[in-house]
C-alpha cells in the first residue's frame, strides 16, 4: 500500500505527504465525492502559491505535480473552495461534500507518473471515505460549459481502474 490516509491526512509509505496550510476553507465534512480539476497553467509553485493565498479564496484539498509528488492543502474533512458555483445529481454546494484534487497542468497532456499518483490517491481516499464518484470539475460546475477541466484527455479509465 503505497499511500493511506490517516486521520484525514495523506501518507505514502509511512511518511506524511508535504503539508501546506492553505487559509481558504471552510466548516467540517463528510466528503461522499472526489472532483479532479487541473491547475491551467504548468506551475506547480504557482500553483501552491495561489490555493494558499488569502486573497485568491480557492483551495483544494491536494495538489499533484507532473512528476508525481503530491502536496495536501487541507485535511479531507474539512470544506475546500474548489468546486464554486456547482451541483451533484441535483444536490448544489458540491464543496460541502466533495475532496478537490487539482492536477499541475492545462489538459493537454497527463505524465504516466501524475496519472499514477492520482490512481493510487483515489484508491487511498476511497478505501477511507464512503466515496459515491469521482467526476471533473466540468461535470458538476455551474451553469453546464462554466469549466472545461480536466478536459477530453484526462485519462479516466487509467485513474479509476482497480
Amino acid at each position: 500500500m503505497k499511500y493511506e490516509v490517516i486521520d484525514h491526512f495523506l501518507f505514502k509509505d509511512g511518511e506524511q505527504v508535504p503539508f501546506l496550510d492553505s487559509p481558504n476553507h471552510g466548516g467540517e465534512i463528510v466528503p461522499r465525492l472526489v472532483v479532479i480539476h487541473y491547475t491551467g497553467d504548468n506551475s506547480l509553485q504557482g500553483a501552491l502559491s495561489w490555493l494558499c493565498t488569502p486573497k485568491s479564496g480557492v483551495s483544494a484539498h491536494l495538489v499533484i505535480s507532473k512528476d508525481g509528488v503530491v502536496y495536501q492543502l487541507l485535511p479531507f474533512n474539512v470544506k475546500g473552495w474548489h468546486a464554486g458555483r456547482s451541483e451533484y445529481n441535483g444536490e448544489p454546494n458540491v464543496n460541502g461534500f466533495s475532496i478537490g484534487i487539482e492536477s499541475v497542468g492545462i489538459g493537454g497532456f497527463w505524465p504516466r507518473t501524475q496519472v499514477e499518483a492520482i490512481r493510487d490517491v483515489l484508491s487511498a481516499i476511497s478505501r477511507a471515505y464512503e466515496i459515491q464518484d469521482i467526476v471533473g470539475h466540468e461535470d458538476i460546475a455551474v451553469p453546464a460549459g462554466r469549466k472545461a477541466d480536466p478536459g477530453p484527455n484526462f485519462p479516466w479509465d487509467e485513474v479509476t481502474r482497480t
